[in-house]
């Protein structure tokens, strides 16, 4: 009888566990990478890509962390929403 109860109390743990993981938002996008790009003569947007469509026209570009660029008052480019 004891073993009965071990088995369903570890039981009831794992699945009250695996239904909390299932309920945290997602991650941010900050979350992919630490280094971001930047066009610093065009704006105050940051990229995640250095072929994203918000970059076509920065004729010099600038690789830096996104805690720098948040520090800046970069934010995130709005075609990588």
């Amino acid at each position: 009888m004891n073993k009965l109860k071990k088995a369903s109390l570890v039981l009831v743990a794992t699945f009250t566990m695996g239904g909390a993981y299932a309920t945290l938002p997602p991650q941010s996008a900050s979350a992919r990478t630490g280094y971001v790009w930047i066009a610093p003569n065009h704006g105050k947007r940051y990229h995640y890509s250095r072929n994203c469509r918000g970059l076509s026209n920065a004729g010099r570009l600038r690789h830096v962390t996104v805690h720098w660029a948040r520090a800046h008052h970069y934010r995130l480019c709005h075609w990588e929403k």
